[in-house]
């Protein structure tokens, strides 16, 4: 071949580059590899192969600009195998560029509404952050439910604990909450033994129906004084969240029942079954015509008795764990906050500011606040942040992005794999 016909062909040779849309996120685990197509939902999955895993990693290095290039590597089956699989899930291609030119895809960034914080202090605002402050207005030992003790650990719910009878300074949730009045996106919860016995509830609905921000009461049933629900209601943005634990014995049923037509009647509510097995689940759903018309959660309780019960109905097996197909943002949101916990702070009846019922106090109310809280978990905490590739098993694991945020469940029993996978 003559000498300019050559180097005409040479750059007319294209060099093959193998391109994974933006979309399309990858996890790399060792030699096992896991592709996931956000839009579409569609899975690859790919376990003991080098060769895959390596391809893989090459085409996610940012610097060799988000592609790999397969000439050396087209004739390969396995090569072939996964062209083909990304080509008809629609989550990547082939493409061809001239060998003097280098292709580079632009990836988006995960990207959180003002996160992280700024750096400076004098540009920072918690309003940007805080979504829900979580007031315990009183503990009463007479309450006390020894069955139920953890359940506030577990999921948010009235607490009972011990210590004698104490209440909350009502001075604090003023002085607290005026700052926020009318702030967009937050809200917030009042909660405690039976916040119906607290002392100031008269007071206390007076100042905050002038902060024109949601409410929501959580009560146990049966509580001390139901007519106060009635003023709840009336309270701005306000709605109710009963929670009905289950007596010992063969009272169960009537137990419910007796609050039933009062719940019904009571309009903006939403009504929490506490349960510890799949007996006590058979009997919330026998009731007849369920147990109202309002929303009705049925939350599992960890009593350290009931794993079996926990396992075949919470843990969550692998196609479970697949089949919650989460969107793009989703994933980018999961790799940087944790959605369950961010923006939440929790004050005790001694002041104690918690960003996590699972986590230390990060300051008190009665000497920091509500702005100095939100700063210290920020820039200090580990709560808000706390996400699946911080914690072992899960940080290895291919189903990471699959996965809820970490909960409370997992943080009070020590384990982050409520799954069969690992």
């Amino acid at each position: 071949m003559h000498a300019s016909g050559m180097k005409h062909s040479l750059q007319n040779k294209k060099a093959r580059y193998l391109y994974l849309e933006p979309y399309t996120f990858t996890v790399v685990s060792g030699n096992d590899v896991l592709l996931y197509n956000s839009l579409n939902g569609k899975t690859l999955e790919y376990r003991a192969s080098p060769f895959i895993s390596e391809i893989i990693t090459k085409a996610e290095d940012a610097g060799e600009g988000f592609m790999a290039c397969i000439d050396h590597v087209t004739a390969n089956s396995e090569m072939s195998s996964l062209i083909t699989s990304i080509k008809d899930s629609f989550s990547g291609d082939v493409i061809s560029f001239p060998p003097d030119r280098k292709p580079v895809v632009v990836r988006p960034k995960p990207v959180i509404k003002n996160y992280p914080p700024p750096k400076d202090f004098a540009s920072f605002s918690a309003d940007d952050y805080l979504r829900n402050i979580y007031f315990f207005l009183n503990q009463d030992n007479d309450r006390l439910c020894s069955d139920y003790r953890f359940a506030a650990n577990q999921f948010f719910c009235p607490v009972y604990d011990q210590g004698g009878y104490r209440e909350i300074e009502f001075n604090w949730i003023v002085k607290s909450c005026l700052p926020y009045s009318g702030v967009s996106g937050l809200a917030i919860d009042l909660s405690g033994s039976d916040i119906t016995h607290y002392s100031q509830a008269f007071e206390m609905l007076v100042h905050l129906h002038k902060l024109s921000l949601p409410l929501t009461f959580h009560i146990p049933l049966p509580c001390h004084d139901p007519e106060l629900i009635f003023k709840f209601l009336k309270t701005g943005k306000s709605r109710v969240s009963f929670y009905v634990t289950f007596p010992d014995g063969p009272d169960a049923i009537s137990e419910i029942r007796k609050h039933k037509e009062f719940i019904k009647k009571s309009g903006k509510i939403e009504t929490n079954f506490i349960i510890r097995s799949l007996e006590e689940y058979q009997i919330i759903t026998g009731l007849s015509n369920g147990p109202g018309q309002e929303k009705t959660f049925i939350l599992p309780y960890f009593n350290g008795e009931n794993e079996c019960f926990f396992k075949e109905n919470v843990f969550l097996a692998r196609n479970d764990i697949i089949n919650l197909k989460p969107d793009q943002q989703q994933i980018y949101s999961r790799s940087l906050i944790n959605e369950q916990f961010y923006g939440k702070i929790f004050i005790k009846t001694d002041g104690a500011a918690l960003p996590n019922l699972n986590h230390d106090p990060i300051g008190n109310l009665n000497e920091d606040s509500i702005s100095d809280l939100v700063r210290q978990e920020l820039f200090k905490g580990i709560s808000w942040g706390l996400t699946r590739m911080k914690v072992k098993p899960c940080e290895g694991c291919l189903y990471q992005i699959f996965c809820p945020p970490i909960g409370n469940y997992e943080l009070f029993m020590k384990r982050f794999n409520f799954c069969d996978v690992l």
